[in-house]
């Protein structure tokens, strides 16, 4: 192969690879638009890898969804029934610092983003504005030539009411099912979660989620 060859061949790869972060960040950023919409039933059916055994959702100290019934219930199921009608509620969850791996084969891809957010919802039949920000790790697999949500994990950043700082007052997650909750057991998560860090006046932040580093191929080791 001559040398005008191999220079063609290694700009076509580069041009894939720019094409392949471009969607992955479009990917993300699509989920988060319909996820303040409350469309959860889009994000799976359109996001999500629908091939893999072991997709899967972890939520903070909730725990994990994983498979695809269950992560299919989580977005077809669960949320809706945490949300209930959304009238007066909010969840904008934004997306920083993206910080994207493309795999060397190109099959596989791994992110992680700041999510500054805020919320509003109802808490004892009132509604509550609070100021939520999280990490976000993420594993995609590229299926049929499209990216889709492999593993998608939101690590607890913070919680505080939207008048006092999180040095000040801290709201802990909620978990989804329990005392009253409107989700029963069986739409709850069916692993434990893997990591809970949550900020606190004696906690110490280290770095998890960690951002990927340059990888040949996905190593189930480092899913996030």
């Amino acid at each position: 192969m001559d040398t005008m060859q191999l220079e063609i061949n290694r700009i076509k790869r580069e041009v894939q690879r720019l094409k392949d972060l471009h969607e992955v960040q479009d990917l993300m950023s699509r989920y988060f638009h319909w996820h303040a919409a409350g469309l959860h039933k889009d994000c799976y059916d359109r996001l999500f890898s629908h091939k893999a055994n072991d997709v899967r959702v972890e939520i903070a100290n909730w725990g994990c969804w994983e498979g695809q019934d269950a992560v299919k219930n989580f977005y077809y199921k669960t949320l809706p029934l945490l949300e209930g009608d959304r009238k007066g509620q909010m969840y904008i969850h934004t997306l920083d610092t993206p910080c994207i791996q493309i795999s060397g084969d190109g099959k596989t891809a791994k992110g992680v983003w700041f999510s500054p957010g805020h919320e509003t919802a109802r808490t004892e039949g009132k509604l509550r504005a609070m100021w939520c920000w999280s990490y976000i790790g993420t594993d995609f697999i590229k299926e049929d030539g499209i990216w889709k949500i492999w593993h998608y994990h939101c690590y607890a950043m913070f919680k505080t009411p939207y008048e006092r700082s999180w040095v000040e007052e801290s709201i802990k997650p909620s978990l989804p099912t329990g005392a009253g909750s409107p989700v029963p057991p069986e739409l709850g998560p069916n692993k434990p979660y893997t990591y809970f860090n949550e900020y606190t006046t004696d906690s110490v932040r280290e770095l998890v989620p960690e951002p990927p580093e340059p990888y040949e191929t996905f190593d189930p080791a480092k899913a996030y």
